[in-house]
């Protein structure tokens, strides 16, 4: 009888893919679970508030611009306005507060305080999976009980090889070879998976099968962000605004944002992992979009300029269409209970900035999906002079909806329970 490890992997020469959660390889039926995972995607510089906010509050509100891509969704979603970090000021470093609520020069005595959300959930429910905790695209907004900010993998490639090669260097370096090739690196675990599929269920079957399918194609979204490798970069617009930062074009920013979506569905899929942030890029990167001639950054200081705001809106929706491709996907796969993997994961979407053209810390972006969540709303809070109702009293509900016994998080007061339970 195969290992507790050979269930749970498939192996070859430098290859270990963790399978996906089967029926036929379970010990004994599991009881429904309660929400279990967490996922929080983070757009840097926000998002812009004339465009993401609802005007109506319940559940009948009107769609503004950059959730519209989202209504297909809007049941699955709360969204709320006027959720603030009240201990923490303006400026850049605002976005990295977005799961701590605080700032590093008001912890010198005391740096537990920036341990953030999601690597407190990593310390309750990470601990049994393979990695406690997956960070990915920019780094900034994960903090450890030291108070130091945690580093985050922004190359696909590489995250790729983290979750299924062998951690041999040399087995590393072949395998990367091979995936040059156009190679698999299925063909490399075939004969373990051709001696796997007598003992599965014809679902378990489909569902692996499934599963592997869902990895060859990131190996293809791998190889065409390659191909653009040798391709010449455009030139910037002459319109754009001259500061202290350094004009990036990226062609690959759209490959590497739908690969790395990818993944995290891989990832929670195969249980590699519980916990898992995302941060799209900031910097003054031009994407390489239709329309859009100036630098992201650049963009984010628009003065409500309207041209600055069209272009602006155009990466704005894309965030938002590429966070309903990932709901779209949380939704078709299933646990091992038959459940959708959304059915079991808090989904997050947010900034620790609310405004960037005036760098405000206020009115903080903030989408909450699934997890058994009661969706379906948008909640706005009153604003008590300069401060809303904490984001923190949102983290302390998300904490308890994933199990951990807590009634405090940071700076909250309290909980949002009654709103989403």
């Amino acid at each position: 009888m195969p290992s507790l490890t050979r269930r749970k992997f498939l192996r070859g020469v430098g290859a270990c893919i963790a399978l996906p959660a089967l029926e036929s390889l379970s010990a004994a039926p599991a009881a429904p679970s309660a929400a279990k995972r967490f996922v929080c995607v983070s757009p840097g510089y926000g998002m812009n508030p004339g465009g993401f906010f609802p005007l109506e509050t319940g559940a009948n509100y009107t769609l503004p611009t950059l959730l519209k891509p989202l209504e297909r969704h809007r049941r699955d979603l709360s969204v709320f306005s006027n959720l603030d970090h009240p201990q923490v000021g303006g400026g850049h470093g605002c976005s990295n507060t977005l799961l701590n609520g605080v700032e590093l020069k008001d912890t010198k005595d005391n740096p537990q305080r920036l341990l953030s959300l999601d690597q407190f959930l990593a310390e309750k429910i990470g601990q049994k999976t393979r990695f406690p905790s997956l960070r990915m695209g920019s780094s900034g907004i994960s903090w450890s009980r030291a108070g130091v900010i945690l580093p985050t993998e922004g190359n696909p490639t590489r995250a790729f090889a983290r979750l299924f090669l062998d951690d041999n260097p040399k087995v590393k370096a072949k395998t990367r070879e091979l995936l040059r090739e156009d190679a698999s690196i299925l063909d490399v675990v075939r004969e373990d998976t051709r001696r796997l599929n007598p003992s599965l269920s014809r679902a378990d079957q489909g569902k692996l099968s499934e599963y592997l399918e869902a990895i060859r194609e990131v190996e293809r979204k791998l190889k065409r962000r390659s191909d653009w490798i040798d391709i010449p970069k455009p030139s910037a617009s002459d319109k754009v605004i001259k500061g202290d930062d350094e004009l990036v074009v990226d062609l690959t920013y759209p490959y590497n944002t739908s690969v790395m979506y990818d993944l995290m569905i891989l990832a929670l899929q195969s249980n590699a992992t519980n916990v898992i942030t995302f941060g799209h890029p900031g910097g003054n990167r031009l994407f390489p979009f239709e329309g859009i001639t100036l630098g992201y950054h650049s963009l984010t200081h628009h003065g409500k300029r309207p041209d600055l705001l069209r272009e602006l809106t155009i990466i704005e929706t894309y965030y938002s269409q590429q966070f309903a491709r990932f709901l779209d996907r949380l939704k078709a796969v299933r646990d091992s209970e038959g459940r959708p993997l959304l059915d079991t994961t808090v989904v997050m979407f947010g900034s620790g900035m609310g405004n960037a053209s005036s760098h405000s810390s206020r009115n903080l972006p903030i989408m909450v999906a699934g997890g058994g969540f009661k969706n379906g709303k948008h909640h706005s809070f009153e604003r008590r002079g300069r401060d809303g109702r904490p984001l923190c009293d949102l983290y302390v509900s998300i904490l308890q909806r994933l199990g951990v016994e807590v009634d405090r998080f940071s700076t909250s007061t309290a909980n949002l329970n009654h709103l989403l339970t």
